[in-house]
């Protein structure tokens, strides 16, 4: 019962803590999961995330219930996916009325300026984390390169999930 609390404390603090959306909470998950709680390994985060991101829904309440079923089975995903999701639940519900009065504020323009590069670098942490375990090899980084500039310079010519595709079906003939 200790691991679910735990698991639940854990995950409210990384639900509290991710503005900006799912891929802000994988260095949260790594940061609470590994470092902190020592449950996974950093393996362990780039196959959660892999999972999350190719099952339908939000990466970061995808990967709470995947975490929460490796660390306590199905009580314990449960437990996760709802920890994940209350404290954005509480306070979209506390501060939505006062949206309309703040959405012009000078300081809360810059608060939320000052908020999007830190949100910023968690991605870019969350990049750094999950490609350091993926790319492993030269051929690696050419696959992600080639499929980063399909999207970069085809954006609105190639669909994403057709570059995973893609890549899935190079990984099945190279590998």
């Amino acid at each position: 019962m200790k691991i679910v609390i735990d698991l639940i404390k854990s995950f409210m603090i990384i639900g509290l803590s991710a503005c900006g959306g799912g891929l802000v909470t994988i260095p949260l998950i790594q940061h609470e999961m590994v470092n902190v709680r020592h449950w996974l390994v950093s393996n362990d985060i780039a196959k959660i995330l892999s999972i999350a991101q190719m099952t339908p829904g939000p990466i970061a309440i995808n990967a709470a219930t995947f975490v929460g079923f490796k660390i306590a089975g199905i009580i314990g995903s449960v437990m996760a996916t709802l920890a994940v999701i209350f404290p954005s639940l509480v306070i979209l519900t506390a501060v939505s009325s006062f949206l309309k009065n703040i959405k012009h504020n000078e300081v809360a323009i810059k608060i939320n300026q000052g908020i999007q590069a830190g949100v910023l670098s968690l991605i870019l942490f969350a990049i750094w984390s999950f490609g350091s375990t993926v790319i492993t090899s030269t051929l690696d980084l050419f696959i992600t390169i080639a499929a980063f500039l399909m999207l970069l310079f085809l954006k609105n010519k190639v669909h994403p999930v057709f570059v995973i595709v893609l890549c899935g079906i190079v990984g099945l003939i190279i590998y």
